[in-house]
């Protein structure tokens, strides 16, 4: 029973850590938009921040974001389950002391 109280806490934690790290590449990914957008088509930095949120996603430039916040928000939900287990098992422990 502890191990498994273990396994879920570290897989919260982790979790998490991915959760706060896809909250950031959304944030960058909309800077990087704004930044090419600001400056003239063809120039030199807009072409750069273009290739390389065409390289950041397989789908075309805009997407990664998207899939950015769904995921966050997936995790979101798991750390949401799986503090519901852990809340469960240590009230089920707690009943059994």
């Amino acid at each position: 029973m502890e191990q498994r109280h273990e396994r879920l806490v570290e897989e919260i934690s982790t979790a998490e850590r991915a959760q706060e790290f896809l909250a950031g590449l959304e944030w960058h990914l909309r800077q990087l938009d704004r930044v090419a957008g600001s400056l003239p088509e063809g120039h030199v930095v807009r072409l750069v921040v273009e290739n390389a949120a065409a390289h950041a996603t397989t789908r075309g430039a805009g997407k990664a974001g998207s899939v950015a916040s769904r995921s966050r928000s997936k995790t979101e939900g798991r750390i949401s389950t799986l503090r519901g287990i852990l809340d469960r098992q240590d009230a089920f422990a707690s009943m059994d002391a």
